[in-house]
């Protein structure tokens, strides 16, 4: 999908505006997923057992001409005490057609599932990530730094995204496991940024819609199915001449949709350390139950 990662939502939109990318003018394809935006932390972690997984298929259509389609596996890849917190692996595969898969794992505190705004705030919860291995096949863990700016600032993480949520009851859609009674959500977000030259300012908003169907069948993630629409816009004035300005117009617009491939236990991933490969000792006795989901 052009500019965004549609399964990585919030993340990605204040990564994409606040990071500069939305300011090129040249579409961009997915190559690499991490999946952490896609976790369901509403429920607790019952069904985050290790091993367990859940994949989808992803085709994007932008009126640029991009087009994606690729798949994304999601999984819990273990369970680690790091820092005085327990915390757990979460493992991400991403294939695109045509391309060497490509994998990522990012370490969360179990504390995201305490926060009553999880997704808006996850990056709070990133301990560590991974994204490759070293010359001698270990993998390459870094630890996760918020920007030095965040530091400094008073407003709270990803206060600048706007962020509406509605209900539209229940709806019955077709899937590869059937016919699935959902809970249908509408989530809307969007982020703008402005920016000046010597003459005029600029300013860009990125906006996602998304309709999602949950089915708590469905582990981790919990989605069925998510239809994903997103709008790139500028307007343009003169410096002090915000009432005359020209636009917005529309820089590109994309549509997508993630449908449910799979899902299971007992996956091997490729990244997480062996040695963390396993629950924890304080919630292993109860592995089985969450393994039953």
């Amino acid at each position: 999908m052009s500019r965004t990662r549609v399964v990585s939502a919030l993340c990605t939109l204040a990564a994409l505006m606040i990071g500069g990318a939305a300011t090129a003018d040249a579409p961009q394809k997915v190559s690499r997923i991490d999946g952490i935006g896609m976790l369901d932390y509403s429920r607790g972690p019952s069904d985050y057992a290790v091993g367990r997984w859940v994949k989808y298929h992803v085709t994007a259509h932008s009126d640029l001409g991009v087009n994606d389609d690729y798949t994304v596996t999601v999984m819990i890849g273990g369970e680690e005490h790091w820092w005085g917190e327990d915390c757990f692996w979460v493992e991400t595969w991403t294939q695109v057609a045509g391309q060497p898969p490509t994998a990522t794992a990012t370490l969360m505190s179990f504390a995201v599932f305490d926060d009553s705004l999880p997704v808006q705030h996850m990056q709070l919860y990133m301990r560590k990530t991974i994204s490759g291995v070293t010359a001698t096949g270990e993998p390459e863990q870094q630890l996760y730094r918020r920007p030095v700016a965040t530091l400094k600032s008073r407003d709270p993480v990803n206060e600048k995204v706007a962020w509406n949520v509605d209900s539209l009851g229940v709806e019955s859609i077709d899937t590869v496991k059937g016919k699935l009674a959902c809970r249908k959500v509408r989530i809307e977000q969007g982020v703008g940024t402005t920016s000046q030259s010597s003459d005029s300012t600029e300013y860009t908003e990125l906006r996602e819609n998304r309709t999602t169907f949950l089915n708590p069948s469905v582990p981790l993630t919990h989605i069925a199915r998510e239809d994903i629409e997103s709008g790139y816009t500028r307007k343009v004035w003169a410096i002090g001449h915000s009432k005359d300005a020209i636009g917005p117009f529309v820089l590109d617009r994309s549509h997508g949709v993630a449908a449910l491939v799979d899902y299971g236990d007992h996956e091997t991933p490729r990244l997480v350390p062996a040695s963390v490969r396993h629950d924890l000792p304080a919630r292993a006795g109860s592995t089985a139950s969450r393994r039953r989901g």
